[in-house]
């Protein structure tokens, strides 16, 4: 039976046992609402349409305009509200259901607590690569192409846009694993938050001496996305193995974790 009161057969056994049912009605309500609809032109208007009007700007003015210059600013702008986005739209999907008393009761039926977190997770994944990396890099090279500057090769668009993707993923399973820690929604969105801006001072804080902390850090993808955009080497290749563990890890906790939360029902 799902939240809204129907009855619903439950599919599976074992580990992954309700997998498909919750999957589909996590997706349900992305789909079968405006939500889906709202987010991409919410953030549409602030990634693509910032960008745009800083485009015009940058082209009217005296200073001189390099498109790979100003690539570089946007990947940067993506990044940073990529994980911003993250952060404000899934803190509340473990935690919410968890004060509520949802998850007690959903828990009671024949589904697992690996399904019911892999479905979220999943399931909001595949809409917020959509909506927060794919449209917006799509919209913006098409943007290029209109006002003149050139567009970028789609293929080279493809591999940046998969490194943001990649930095999607960490934000994403950050605050699922952080979720299932906490019960308040102040935890959940803070600590992300704390992270995401001690970024920005983590350089100037090591110094040159401690360089190698910061391919370490997830913006590095973000950063690096740019190289690939205008066909240049990557610096290193070290953030493309640590931030993928690290979210694979996340995952993991955050399974082991929700196995151990305590429901009466459940």
């Amino acid at each position: 039976m799902n939240h809204e009161g129907s009855m619903k057969e439950i599919e599976g056994s074992g580990t992954f046992c309700g997998l498909k049912n919750k999957v589909m009605e996590e997706n349900g309500r992305w789909w079968k609402t405006r939500k889906w609809l709202v987010q991409s032109a919410v953030w549409l208007v602030l990634i693509d349409g910032l960008s745009t009007i800083a485009l015009f700007q940058l082209r009217q003015s005296e200073a001189g305009f390099t498109l790979s210059g100003f690539l570089g600013v946007y990947m940067g702008l993506m990044g940073w509200f990529v994980a911003f986005g993250i952060i404000i739209l899934t803190q509340s999907d473990v935690v919410e259901e968890k004060q509520s008393g949802t998850a007690e009761w959903v828990l009671s039926s024949p589904l697992s607590r690996e399904s019911f977190i892999l479905s979220k997770l999943s399931v909001n994944l595949a809409w917020l690569l959509a909506i927060l990396v794919l449209l917006q890099g799509v919209v913006f090279n098409v943007v290029l192409g209109f006002v003149g500057v050139g567009t970028v090769p789609w293929v080279n668009l493809a591999e940046g846009l998969g490194l943001q993707g990649l930095h999607l993923v960490f934000w994403a399973t950050l605050v699922l694993v952080l979720g299932t820690f906490f019960r308040s929604r102040n935890a959940v969105i803070g600590i992300p938050l704390i992270f995401l801006f001690l970024q920005t001072i983590i350089p100037t804080i090591l110094g040159s001496s401690a360089s190698w902390v910061t391919l370490l850090l997830p913006q590095r993808l973000s950063e690096y996305s740019t190289n690939l955009i205008l066909g240049n080497p990557l610096p290193s290749l070290v953030p493309l193995f640590v931030v993928p563990c690290a979210s694979v890890a996340f995952v993991l906790l955050a399974i082991l974790r929700f196995k151990r939360e305590e429901f009466k029902g459940a």
